[in-house]
């Protein structure tokens, strides 16, 4: 279940927690929700969650090292995994490019562009299927978050329009 490099994941999902803790000060504030916990209750649950995970994770994978050390193998991240970390990687800077540019250009440019870049990091090579599948899930979700639930998306240079 658990592997010798789980302490990436773990370090991450620590990461990830502890931002969400601290963002989540302002939401201590709010008087008036209609949340008996409030409305930073279930946010603080997962981070917290997410944070006993990572350590759960790094903790399992350095007793694995340590065993791996015991035996004599002390080998670097072998190129297989290497490889295997390059759509992380990839999605990684596309979901922070899309983070950057979302206000200036907009959300229903934006989103296609990650939704391809994503597909194209995982190893989806056909365009057609790459093109319907970013369009139709950005206008599902831009009509849904806009019309249905009344969120203001960032609208960029198409804000003219709407």
């Amino acid at each position: 279940m658990f592997k010798k490099n789980d302490w990436i994941f773990g370090l991450i999902s620590i990461l990830i927690g502890v931002f969400v803790l601290v963002n989540i000060r302002d939401l201590l504030k709010v008087s008036n929700s209609m949340d008996p916990a409030g409305p930073a209750a279930l946010p603080s649950i997962i981070a917290w969650a997410m944070v006993a995970i990572g350590l759960v994770h790094i903790a399992t994978s350095m007793i694995m090292i340590r065993r791996e050390k015991g035996k004599g193998k002390t080998e670097t991240l072998p190129r297989r995994e290497r490889k295997s970390l390059t759509p992380v990687v990839l999605i990684t800077l596309a979901s922070a490019v899309f983070i950057a540019c979302l206000s200036s250009v907009g959300y229903p440019i934006a989103m296609p562009l990650l939704i391809a870049a994503i597909m194209l990091s995982v190893g989806v090579r056909d365009v057609k299927k790459i093109a319907i599948t970013s369009i139709v899930t950005t206008l599902i979700l831009f009509v849904s978050f806009s019309f249905g639930l009344n969120v203001d998306l960032p609208l960029g240079i198409l804000k003219r329009f709407f």
